[in-house]
């Protein structure tokens, strides 16, 4: 949840989300890679972020 929080909180933004969880930014496509996996979601696709996003505000809000 860190990574996809980070992905998010910085627009998609892979180079500053690696730099605030201070991770190599193939260490965050790796984990973008699993969270691809466990959801189905293409995040290198529209639709498939602004799912993530959805998803990330609505786990924050409970």
């Amino acid at each position: 949840m860190e990574t996809a929080r980070s992905f998010v909180r910085h627009g998609h933004n892979r180079s500053r989300a690696s730099g605030e969880l201070r991770i190599h930014r193939n260490t965050l496509d790796y984990r973008l890679g699993k969270i691809t996996k466990l959801t189905g979601l293409d995040l290198t696709h529209p639709d498939g972020v602004r799912l993530l996003d959805a998803a990330v505000t609505a786990r924050a809000l409970l």
